[in-house]
């Protein structure tokens, strides 16, 4: 039996007051209207009609479960509309979680050209630097570098593809003195991310493709890539920093890009758009990773 179905059935019936009332409006037969009431009063073990060749009446019961019937049904309606008019009308809150460094410069824009389009929708946004496990932390979209991402369940779409270059603020240099090579660093003054305890290796690169590896010994650690530019821009030292995040600063020259006659090996930088699934995905929810794509692109 569905038990919805014949709640629906039983209702019908108890305010027609007529089996065949019912199946009339319900397009169906009167058999199997009386089917539905019958495997109802089967299912609960009472009768919920008294039935004579002229009248249907409910039982005390009967009437008191079509109240209960009556105010579940219309519970039902509410949750089914409401879910109808977040797809239609776009309405609630989208939980979203973003790299912090890259969402001060990048992502205020987007957020204002989103909430342009679709004012009812609110946006809860939680600004991190760490590994973030979507799922878990309840969040309907990511916007993260792909070391970030814990679950090997969600789709991931990549925005911007950059890299990181070493700078220093020309105070810092002016004091120090400009390295001319990697090896020079050791007499700099490095700002980094933490390392737990692991020593950190900058591999660069001359333009004939030779490599050379430097340990650098960080003078202040900071788990934020605003920090580290803001300390770096504070002439606290040479800091490894993404180029979107710096280009600023450097057409500004109050950073300046130091060894820019060397590449580093694995410095590339992705910040990319994450979430769940790609099924049943909420409209809003749509709607914002398409104009995340769009927008970047």
């Amino acid at each position: 039996m569905n038990l919805f179905q014949a709640m629906q059935v039983f209702v019908q019936v108890a305010d027609c007051r007529s089996f065949a009332q019912t199946a009339e409006r319900l397009s169906t037969s009167t058999s199997v209207v009386t089917r539905h009431v019958s495997s109802l009063e089967k299912h609960l073990g009472i009768r919920l009609f008294q039935r004579t060749t002229r009248k249907v009446v409910l039982t005390q019961a009967g009437a008191e479960y079509a109240d209960g019937c009556r105010d579940l049904l219309k519970q039902l309606d509410e949750v089914e509309s409401r879910a109808t008019t977040e797809q239609t009308e776009l309405s609630g809150e989208i939980r979203i979680v973003a790299l912090g460094s890259f969402s001060l410069l990048q992502l205020t824009p987007l957020f204002a050209d989103y909430q342009t389009r679709f004012p009812r929708v609110n946006l809860n946004v939680t600004l991190t630097e760490r590994r973030v496990d979507l799922l878990e932390g309840g969040f309907d979209v990511g916007i993260v570098s792909e070391q970030m991402v814990r679950s090997e369940t969600l789709i991931l779409r990549r925005l911007i593809s950059s890299f990181a270059i070493p700078v220093a603020s020309p105070d810092y240099l002016a004091q120090a003195g400009y390295p001319a090579t990697p090896a020079d660093l050791k007499n700099c003054r490095v700002i980094s991310v933490p390392a737990d305890g692991a020593q950190q290796a900058w591999i660069f690169v001359d333009r004939e493709g030779k490599e050379e590896s430097v340990t650098v010994l960080p003078s202040m650690t900071v788990n934020s890539l605003v920090m580290q530019m803001q300390s770096a821009l504070n002439s606290m030292g040479v800091a490894l920093l993404p180029y979107e995040l710096v280009a600023d600063a450097l057409r500004a020259k109050t950073l300046v890009h130091v060894l820019d006659g060397y590449s580093l090996l694995n410095a590339d930088v992705a910040v990319s758009l994450v979430y769940p699934s790609r099924d049943f995905v909420p409209r809003k929810v749509r709607e914002f990773i398409d104009l995340a794509v769009s927008h970047f692109n």
